[in-house]
């Protein structure tokens, strides 16, 4: 009997342990850590917020402190991953020439493929047909953003800092290596593709200075 006490005291511990108060942020991210996990290993429908809760250390009730819902910690997901892409896009604003364009897009689209952002995208992939009204929320965002980049792009033309041609006429069309890159790590894994990756932005680097920098 007393051993049983015992497990059970221990049990007890590592769920204080567990509940341990964070600040808000901290537990927030927590959460959605959790929830990236979740969603990818069993599909955005299966995956439950009592789950995700128990992966992160916490109780559901605590998880609506900070999401209104399941599909405001998915729509939070995949802000998160807009707002790094238009974070390594604001490092753009200022560049003088295209060399300067050139080495700050591809350090910067190319660091961007790490675990979380890889994981946000297998699951746009897989579970994005299961929730339309969140995906089509997102593209419309993902819209306004390509319109962004692409007027910085028709100003550094104008500018005479980036040669036109086709690829400047509608730049996103620049990403689709980075777009190989990533579905290859996805297929391979981080390590396996890591030099096959590593070759793409090599490669993706002598063509923009091919089709970028003015004569």
């Amino acid at each position: 009997m007393k051993k049983i006490d015992s497990a059970a005291s221990v049990q007890q511990t590592e769920f204080k342990k567990k509940r341990t108060r964070l600040a808000p942020e901290v537990r927030r991210e927590q959460i959605l850590e959790a929830a990236l996990v979740e969603f990818n290993a069993l599909g955005f429908t299966a995956a439950s917020l009592s789950k995700i809760a128990r992966r992160a250390g916490t109780v559901k009730s605590n998880i609506y402190v900070h999401f209104a819902d399941k599909d405001d910690v998915f729509e939070t997901l995949l802000e998160g991953l807009m707002a790094r892409s238009q974070g390594n896009w604001s490092r753009m604003q200022d560049v003088q020439n295209a060399a300067e364009f050139i080495e700050r897009f591809i350090d910067s689209a190319y660091a961007s493929l790490t675990d979380d952002t890889i994981a946000i995208a297998r699951l746009l992939i897989t579970e994005g047909h299961r929730v339309p009204h969140l995906l089509a929320k997102w593209s419309a965002a993902n819209v306004q953003a390509r319109r962004d980049r692409q007027a910085l792009v028709d100003r550094f033309v104008a500018e005479g800092k980036l040669k036109p041609s086709p690829l400047t006429e509608h730049f996103s069309f620049v990403m689709a290596p980075v777009v190989y890159s990533a579905v290859t790590q996805m297929v391979l894994g981080k390590e396996q593709a890591m030099e096959e990756v590593l070759a793409v932005k090599e490669t993706h680097r002598k063509l923009l200075a091919m089709l970028l920098r003015p004569a």
